[in-house]
């Protein structure tokens, strides 16, 4: 059965006041629309309404807008990211493996899902996508992020006079670069995905010795653009 005569059959067995129930199917739908069509901008409530099998206007009790429904498939996407990374981290325990695991996963979850990562992070539906840090949907992860650095620092692989926020702030930054830039130059000839963002984390943290993780494939490029 496809994802949406699912959620057709579980609209049908909706009983009244199941609010939790239709909203889920709501954000379901959201997602499933947006990694159809590969673009943000092209989500309508009144799109997500046929999909879900309901009138737009009972899209409104939960969402008042459709930026506001974009941002919680971000923050759906968002979690099963950070699932998807500590579930990685539960299976290694040298902070270094850990840390470069974390990032390859990042970049590999973006690349998979084109367009929830650009409404997770390019915010082109306006102004109501634009966070503060305190109020960011990715928060939670980033500060993992910063917490995975400071124990490479402890275990003395990255020298611990560098400030683990500004670190986690340079790895963030080249982890997105990656994914956008492997994204829209497709024929460039990158290097495999693993082994790029091993030796740009590396880098950029100062990480001492060689970490563990299995590289990619190497990649089949066509021509550069």
């Amino acid at each position: 059965m496809s994802e949406h005569r699912a959620l057709e059959a579980r609209r049908r067995r909706n009983r009244r006041g199941e609010g939790d129930r239709l909203r889920e199917d709501i954000v379901a739908a959201a997602a499933e629309l947006l990694a159809e069509s590969g673009d943000p901008r092209q989500l309508t409530l009144r799109g997500v309404a046929k999909r879900v099998g309901i009138a737009a206007t009972s899209i409104y009790p939960h969402f008042p807008d459709v930026e506001h429904l974009a941002i919680a498939v971000a923050e759906r996407r968002l979690a099963e990211l950070h699932a998807r990374q500590a579930a990685i981290e539960e299976e290694l325990t040298d902070p270094a493996e850990i840390l470069l695991a974390r990032c390859r996963a990042y970049c590999r979850f973006g690349l998979e899902n084109p367009a929830h990562y650009r409404i997770m992070f390019f915010a082109e539906l306006g102004p109501t996508m634009t966070f503060g840090f305190d109020q960011a949907p990715g928060r939670a992860g980033f500060e993992v992020l910063v917490s995975a650095i400071r124990r490479c620092q402890e275990a003395g692989l990255v020298p611990p006079d560098r400030d683990p926020f500004r670190l986690a702030t340079l790895v963030w930054t080249a982890e997105h670069g990656i994914v956008s830039l492997r994204l829209t130059r497709r024929r460039f000839p990158w290097p495999p995905l693993d082994d790029l963002v091993n030796e740009a984390v590396s880098s950029l943290v100062g990480l001492r010795g060689t970490a563990a993780g299995q590289p990619d494939q190497p990649d089949q490029p066509d021509q550069p653009d």
